[in-house]
């Protein structure tokens, strides 16, 4: 045992181990208690003082891994079912635990260089931070609940919220201390902004506090994903995603910490995320460009049939695995882009996929005329 704390730890023994309990007086053994925690703050920054730098850490985590010994002990004094004076012994140990907690506090405080903070927190500190974390967690929900535009669909983004903070079956003090600031500083971002906020904004707020979870990298995956889908034209898609992308690249980082130092920044995962994305969509529109500049691919083709009912046909088509696309959604985006029909000149990818899952006995009848003249005209050919 470190020198700085015998005397400390002599009064752990006879209090918690109840070595001479019949002599213990509850008030004065607080007072001691007390006073011995002062002592060795003060011990430790003036000897300290007088170290070579190089020692300093060992000599301090030392000291660290003795208060959390201390306080493992009280935790195993509070779950013994066979103690005499429980209400005394309940009082003396809550005395031990908080002075303890108070002196790791102080060690964290003036010796934040040299504190181990990848440690894991104590089972006393860990309840406490768990609370603590639970609390905040509420009041975040509270105010983003306040915030965010009526019917807006962000079920997702609360369980995440909600959740992933209860989740941790124990954390280091850089993790507690991570997420405190996470919560407190979203909750203020949050109360400046008015009500009605965009679901965009509020990703932006979690990207610039680097919250690299991977169910929130889901969630933004999923709803990017949801923006380009709304987007009937590949150029309206591409010109989403760059706005996204540009967005986020503007996001400006409120902390170095993040959730799990062992993943790249979530900032960094989203926007090679887009520009996959992106080149995906920019390489769809290449392979047509190419193929249109060197005459295999007519800009537009040109048809008789209504839209509803080129729908049909194309549908058929692809019941019939005449007609193999990589998704439908690429499909109604190609057909959209390169046909044209009597009504219009323009097809809208959505008109299009409407009218692709529902079809009429009208629409249907006209359609099957058409392919009655096409099986007439292979009969012919026979």
């Amino acid at each position: 045992m470190n020198y700085e704390l015998t005397t400390y730890r002599q009064l752990f023994d006879k209090a918690i181990k109840n070595t001479g309990a019949a002599e213990i007086d509850i008030e004065y053994l607080g007072s001691e208690i007390t006073q011995e925690s002062q002592r060795i703050l003060n011990t430790l920054l003036v000897t300290t003082a007088q170290m070579e730098p190089s020692k300093i850490q060992q000599y301090i985590q030392q000291h660290q891994l003795a208060i959390h010994i201390i306080l493992e002990e009280t935790d195993t004094a509070k779950l013994k079912k066979n103690v005499d004076k429980m209400e005394e012994s309940k009082h003396i140990i809550e005395t031990f635990e908080s002075s303890s907690e108070i002196l790791l506090y102080e060690f964290q405080k003036y010796f934040p260089a040299y504190f181990n903070h990848q440690s894991m927190l104590p089972p006393a500190l860990l309840r406490s931070a768990k609370a603590q974390i639970q609390q905040k967690s509420s009041q975040l929900l509270n105010v983003f609940t306040s915030r965010k535009k009526p019917n807006q669909p962000m079920n997702g983004l609360e369980e995440i919220l909600s959740g992933i903070f209860n989740s941790h079956k124990s954390m280091n003090y850089t993790q507690k201390a991570y997420m405190e600031f996470f919560l407190d500083t979203l909750s203020e971002v949050l109360e400046k902004i008015e009500a009605g906020i965009e679901l965009l904004e509020i990703i932006l707020a979690i990207i610039s506090l680097n919250y690299n979870h991977p169910l929130f990298y889901d969630f933004c995956c999923r709803y990017f994903r949801s923006e380009v889908d709304r987007c009937e034209e590949l150029s309206s898609q591409v010109t989403t995603l760059n706005f996204i992308k540009k967005s986020i690249s503007q996001t400006s980082p409120l902390t170095g910490g993040t959730y799990n130092p062992a993943l790249p920044e979530i900032q960094v995962s989203l926007l090679k995320f887009i520009t996959s994305e992106l080149d995906y969509l920019n390489s769809m529109d290449g392979i047509g460009a190419h193929l249109y500049q060197h005459g295999l691919l007519d800009e537009h083709y040109k048809v008789t049939l209504t839209v509803k009912q080129l729908a049909i046909f194309i549908h058929l088509q692809v019941e019939a695995n005449i007609i193999i696309a990589p998704s439908p959604k690429l499909l109604h985006e190609y057909i959209a882009k390169h046909y044209r029909t009597n009504e219009t000149d323009r097809i809208s990818a959505k008109s299009f996929k409407n009218a692709y899952y529902s079809a009429s006995t009208e629409d249907l009848e006209k359609v099957i005329d058409k392919i009655v003249t096409m099986l007439s005209l292979a009969q012919e050919k026979l």
